[in-house]
């Protein structure tokens, strides 16, 4: 019988509460302000010279509201400028993720909607991603070159188009997002159409992402926060990854967390505010499979924040 080996198709982070947009479209531009986020994570750290990393750019922010406006051009004649409701919402990300011989470097763009709901706000977001796949021919070890099908497809690339949808409802104590990635399955077509033999079951996955947290303020000290999460990963075959958080904010200005993983890894967190800066870290380690041989992962993440929240809303600024 063979071992069995799983693998990821989506780079994961552990910090995705810094940074929800990244696994939901509909949180683009979610409390009115322009977000930049950078973040970086190498996984397996001490295992060997090429273990998994992935590098991420991403900004979002809202288009807020104003009102109609016609003004004169500079020829004289009138422009008319359409009011805007500000509740819509964009973002984008530009990514690259390395595992092993694979590379996949690619970019989304997300348009989402927004709508106050009494006191809460009820999102809805679309995306679409390009992103090149690859196998590096350096990289890239068979142990049967000569007989394995795919090794034909070494050293080549492809570009692959693929979309995501999500929706997002927040009221001042609690949320819950629920997400769908990679959702029309397209197919890795590498290389010349007699290549294509080799890869035409290889595609991507479709994958269900459902996160909920809820926000505990203490009695006696309200500077004190506590937020409980989950977020639960399903893919097509079924697999199931989910995260348990508990993490403690102090004046919302320094927050700190343990998390647990079903996969069996332990995740501690910690993180800072500056005026509009954020900066935040984790360590993964991992008591099953490669993990256990290894120093663990590492996850750095660096937040930029500018603007206001929304009036109405300003619970919205929930970190």
């Amino acid at each position: 019988m063979m071992p069995e080996a799983e693998s990821q198709q989506l780079p994961r982070f552990s910090q995705y509460y810094t940074n929800e947009f990244l696994i939901n479209p509909a949180v683009a531009g979610y409390d009115g302000r322009t977000v930049y986020n950078l973040a970086a994570r190498k996984q397996w750290i001490g295992f060997s010279s090429n273990t998994p990393g992935s590098y991420m750019l991403s900004v979002q922010g809202r288009i807020l509201k104003s009102n109609y406006r016609l003004s004169s051009g500079i020829h004289g004649n009138k422009n008319y400028r359409k009011a805007s409701k500000g509740r819509v919402g964009l973002g984008g990300i530009i990514y690259h993720d390395e595992n092993g011989a694979v590379q996949r470097t690619g970019a989304q763009f997300s348009y989402a909607y927004h709508l106050f709901v009494r006191n809460s706000q009820l999102s809805f977001g679309l995306t679409g991603n390009v992103f090149q796949y690859r196998i590096d021919e350096d990289l890239a070890q068979l142990k049967d070159p000569e007989i394995d099908p795919l090794n034909g497809l070494i050293g080549k690339s492809t570009l692959i188009p693929d979309a995501g949808i999500g929706i997002n409802y927040m009221t001042r104590n609690w949320h819950i997002g629920v997400a769908v990635a990679q959702v029309f399955q397209s197919k890795l077509k590498l290389g010349n159409n007699a290549d294509y033999t080799s890869s035409e079951e290889i595609r991507l996955m479709r994958h269900y992402n459902v996160l909920a947290d809820y926000r505990i303020s203490m009695p006696r000290n309200s500077k004190w926060e506590v937020e409980p999460s989950a977020l639960v990963l399903v893919n097509e075959m079924l697999r199931i990854q989910s995260d348990l958080t508990l993490k403690a904010y102090y004046n919302r200005q320094y927050w700190f967390g343990i998390s647990g993983r079903t996969t069996g890894d332990l995740i501690i967190m910690a993180g800072l505010k500056f005026r509009n800066y954020y900066f935040g870290y984790s360590y993964d380690y991992g008591f099953n499979g490669i993990s256990r041989y290894t120093l663990g992962s590492h996850e750095v993440c660096l937040s930029a924040k500018f603007g206001d929240t929304a009036r109405k809303y300003r619970w919205l600024d929930r970190y």
